[in-house]
């Protein structure tokens, strides 16, 4: 039985009201860099001398499922003139001192392979998927977007009151940027085939959770069926019927 099927026999705690606007709700991008979403560096390289058989499950998916679905959703959102912001991971610092306590490889020797500060090659969003002029890029020294950087306060200047969150990986940035961000009152829906965990049982569980307490967990094409938006690139007729 897969995780949809569990969320059924759940209480069904997630928010009623999750009506979305294409005005006001923005796609998050999360980590989609060099460092975590792609197999010869950083994590990549790590992954491949110590557990090479996540290695290659978790930079499989990213490669044939996650950086794809990111694609399809940033080239909807972008011809629908829809806000796309993309979450960095790295510290601004060299040898990372301003990254939160748990980040640090001296505390936490596992995440050597993750120490790239800002401007390193590293450090950088995948060439699939780079930003484009006009959109916002936001880096944070924590797992969650809300704990260390302004993203709150930029939000609501930009007037998004909906999220649609994507990227890496499933159980930890996205996942705790998406809670922080329906726990502050944002409605936040996670892209189940733009996420990508280690290992298939935690990405489930994750969703399956999210899905059952904390907003939606929807496809690439349910994504864009919800919001009306075109895969090819051009926005479809909205509906006068839907809500």
């Amino acid at each position: 039985m897969g995780w949809r099927e569990d969320v059924a026999a759940y209480p069904d705690l997630a928010p009623k009201d999750f009506a979305l606007s294409r005005e006001t709700t923005g796609l998050l991008v999360i980590d989609m860099q060099y460092v975590d979403a792609h197999r010869d560096y950083g994590l990549g390289l790590s992954l491949k001398a110590t557990h090479p058989e996540i290695w290659d499950y978790y930079f499989t998916r990213v490669e044939q499922t996650v950086v794809p679905g990111c694609r399809r959703l940033i080239d909807a959102f972008r011809a629908a003139d829809m806000r796309v912001i993309f979450i960095t991971l790295g510290p601004e610092l060299p040898d990372g001192g301003d990254m939160v306590a748990l980040r640090r490889p001296k505390i936490t020797p596992g995440l050597e392979s993750m120490l790239y500060e800002r401007g390193t090659f590293e450090h950088q969003i995948l060439e699939e998927l780079l930003p484009v002029g006009g959109e916002l890029v936001i880096n944070k020294t924590s797992r969650g977007a809300f704990n260390s950087t302004a993203i709150e306060r930029q939000l609501l200047n930009l007037g998004i009151d909906s999220l649609i969150v994507s990227g890496v990986s499933t159980s930890s940035c996205v996942e705790t940027t998406a809670r922080d961000a329906a726990d502050r009152g944002w409605k936040v829906a996670i892209v189940e085939d733009a996420t990508a965990e280690l290992d298939e049982p935690s990405h489930d569980a994750t969703l399956r959770q999210f899905a059952a307490r904390w907003g939606r967990v929807w496809t690439v094409e349910e994504t864009l069926a919800e919001l009306q938006l075109s895969d090819a690139g051009a926005v479809a007729p909205a509906d006068p019927t839907r809500t």
